[in-house]
């Protein structure tokens, strides 16, 4: 894999603090403007890091490909991408006004030629739908490739057997000395179960939970 996966998890985490700080902003709208502008540049690096991370694998390829056709249907996705090159390259605000209803603030986007059709929610609403968007497509990554991306996942008996491996194997491979997880002469499942605990799993589970009501499984879940 040409890079961690970790790149893609970090930029999920990103993006869900400014969205955070959009949702709470309040009257606020100086602060807010920055934070949109930072919220767009990390939702849009979330595909950037998926592709840097898969890109060569001719699974992720395929997969990914029809993903992107899906993406080029959905107008948050072309709006945000359009918004990314008027906030980047010309500099623009994207926080256009707001108003006031009963103690509750809605902020509008401001109207850039380039920006062509704005959508109809504030920027709130179409800031989380934009992110739950995202989400569910790294929700799917993770689901169409765990033993790739995660490593609790690759880090089980009936993966390293498909590979002709032992889990002496597994254990060199997390550079740890063969034999290590059996000093005590432990059940082989119960040895597959410490070495996960030596390795990074998924670390969105919070952001899928929260955001999509989903959590990716783990080889440890009970039945």
């Amino acid at each position: 894999m040409p890079r961690s996966f970790g790149l893609v998890d970090n930029k999920v985490q990103e993006a869900e603090y400014f969205l955070d700080r959009i949702l709470s902003s309040g009257f606020v709208i100086y602060g807010l403007n920055f934070d949109t502008v930072a919220f767009v540049a990390a939702a849009r690096s979330i595909t950037f890091a998926m592709q840097s991370s898969l890109t060569g694998i001719s699974e992720f390829d395929n997969w990914y490909a029809t993903k992107q056709e899906y993406l080029k249907t959905q107008p948050l996705c072309s709006f945000f991408n359009r918004l990314r090159r008027v906030t980047q390259h010309i500099g623009g605000s994207p926080i256009g006004g707001g108003c006031s209803s009963d103690g509750e603030v809605a902020h509008y986007f401001a109207k850039f030629k380039e920006l062509g059709d704005i959508p109809e929610p504030n920027v709130a609403v179409a800031c989380e739908q934009f992110y739950k968007l995202l989400l569910e497509l790294v929700y799917e990554c993770y689901l169409e490739f765990n033993p790739l991306i995660n490593s609790q996942w690759r880090l089980t008996k009936e993966h390293f057997r498909s590979r002709g491996l032992t889990i002496e194997d597994a254990e060199e491979e997390l550079g740890l000395p063969r034999g290590w997880s059996g000093v005590s002469v432990l059940p082989e499942d119960i040895r597959w179960k410490y070495l996960r605990k030596e390795a990074d799993g998924c670390n969105t589970q919070q952001q899928f939970e929260r955001w999509l009501g989903k959590r990716v499984p783990h080889p440890d879940d009970e039945v």
